[in-house]
């Protein structure tokens, strides 16, 4: 392992982000068009192999078959292989995990074989190499903090209690974010569940309210793309889809510190942000009336904090309002400067970014004073 992030494991994140994708992109690339000809492709039934039942598609242009990338030639289930290397990075035993996936599905695997899968895919886990540190620290049992919200639906609220002190704690930039872990740590206990339960204003109801004259929505490339895409290949429940991928971000990547995040803004919120901030927002709340809502995933890169919302068709969808006023929350819940805030959308083929600051904040232009200069 390299000795600069064996001194520091904060190194990770940078080398993740700078990393030569070209192995990752391979694996989507397939799933998104024909590995043949690059042409467009649709599914085209079923494969049946040992253990799963995969996708077949089919590529007019090159009038070519073929399944994924990731499962071919694979003898275990994907969706096996996902939670073995999730289960070691919960700080499970390696010699235990065979145990675990014996249970949950019946299947007999060993320590070895997940030895391989640990190497073979080991851009989509870049935890593992934090792991160390982090098991150092902390016990199993104090890893991870997670309960289930009963807030008319059932959320799984999860915190990653370890991987956050790392990044706090080994990056200057990033020990303004302090409050976030405060916030965190008390999310359980101090929830007014009642208030969620009651609530008839949620932020995803909230449409086309907002002015975005100055809103960029910068379409990236981003690794929760990939892993969305990598997910979607042993997933087929949109359901089931988006807790599992919720689950193997937080657990596996370097930067994804919280999930199903529960969030509100009061009268008072909105009154605080409009007349002391200057903020626009033509939002009128009564006394005792609250918007709610819960953020899909917080992350924590590049110096800022990241709320992404998980979309199925990402490039159908603009749900500016609904992020922008999960950041509002977040940042009046915390004390944390909007400024240090980014939003963004994704599925398994795009991912949208903006700055919630510039849809509520706008730049008044500068009346620029002209001198006429007389000649002599």
């Amino acid at each position: 392992m390299n000795k600069e992030i064996l001194e520091n494991p904060m190194n990770v994140q940078k080398e993740i982000e700078d990393k030569n994708i070209d192995e990752a992109e391979t694996f989507c690339k397939l799933l998104l068009k024909c590995p043949f000809c690059e042409g467009s492709i649709i599914k085209r039934g079923l494969r049946k192999k040992k253990y799963e039942t995969v996708q077949r598609y089919y590529c007019p242009k090159c009038n070519k078959s073929f399944i994924s990338a990731i499962t071919k030639n694979k003898t275990y289930p994907l969706k096996i292989i996902m939670d073995s290397v999730t289960l070691y990075n919960r700080l499970t035993p390696l010699d235990k995990i065979p145990d675990v996936i014996k249970e949950r599905y019946g299947i007999s695997i060993t320590s070895r074989i997940i030895s391989h899968w640990l190497k073979e895919y080991e851009q989509y886990i870049p935890f593992l190499r934090m792991r160390e540190f982090a098991s150092k620290k902390y016990y199993k049992k104090e890893f991870i903090e997670e309960t289930k919200l009963f807030h008319k639906q059932i959320y799984n609220f999860k915190y990653h209690r370890a991987k956050l002190d790392l990044i706090l704690n080994e990056e200057f930039r990033h020990y303004r974010f302090k409050p976030l872990q405060e916030f965190l740590e008390l999310a359980i206990a101090e929830c007014p569940h009642q208030i969620f339960q009651n609530s008839t204003k949620r932020a995803s109801d909230y449409k086309s309210i907002f002015n975005l004259d100055q809103v960029k929505i910068i379409k990236k490339e981003n690794t929760a793309v990939k892993v969305a895409n990598f997910i979607t290949q042993a997933i087929s429940n949109n359901k089931s889809r988006h807790e599992i991928l919720q689950e193997f971000m937080l657990i596996n990547d370097t930067v994804t510190i919280a999930t199903e995040i529960a969030i509100l803004i009061n009268s008072e919120d909105i009154r605080h942000l409009k007349y002391e901030l200057n903020f626009e927002i033509p939002i009128v709340l009564e006394d005792e009336e609250y918007i709610t809502g819960h953020i899909d995933l917080i992350q924590i890169r590049n110096g800022m904090i990241h709320i992404l919302d998980y979309k199925p068709s990402a490039s159908k969808e603009k749900p500016i309002e609904q992020l922008t006023l999960y950041a509002l929350a977040l940042s009046r819940l915390t004390g944390i400067r909007l400024y240090h805030m980014k939003c963004a959308w994704f599925d398994d083929k795009n991912y949208y970014e903006f700055f919630p600051l510039h849809v509520v904040y706008k730049l008044k232009k500068s009346r620029k004073r002209i001198k006429s200069i007389k000649l002599e």
